[in-house]
């Protein structure tokens, strides 16, 4: 598991969220992300499903990510996709 701190904590709906725990998706993950492209959603709305199911964290909440702190959540997920074994077919 990896542990990545947001460079600009904030809050949301009355909690707050510094940081993000990323370990390897789960099935039900990889299946939020792959109902969500089945949808015909974007990759990056695919990822936020996928995160949701991971983290817990609410889709609006990881909407409010800064760009920075998605790309270091990417490379926390990137050993684990791109892989046959996980059926995610994109970069988060």
């Amino acid at each position: 598991m990896t542990i990545v701190s947001l460079k600009r904590p904030f809050d949301f709906e009355g909690r707050r969220f510094d940081s993000i725990e990323i370990d390897e998706p789960t099935v039900g993950g990889i299946e939020a992300f792959e109902a969500a492209k089945a949808e015909g959603k974007a990759e990056l709305s695919a990822t936020i499903a996928m995160l949701a199911v991971e983290t817990g964290w609410p889709e609006g909440a990881l909407r409010k990510l800064r760009s920075g702190d998605l790309v270091a959540i990417s490379e926390a997920l990137s050993p684990f996709v791109n892989t046959p074994a996980t059926g995610v077919s994109g970069e988060p």
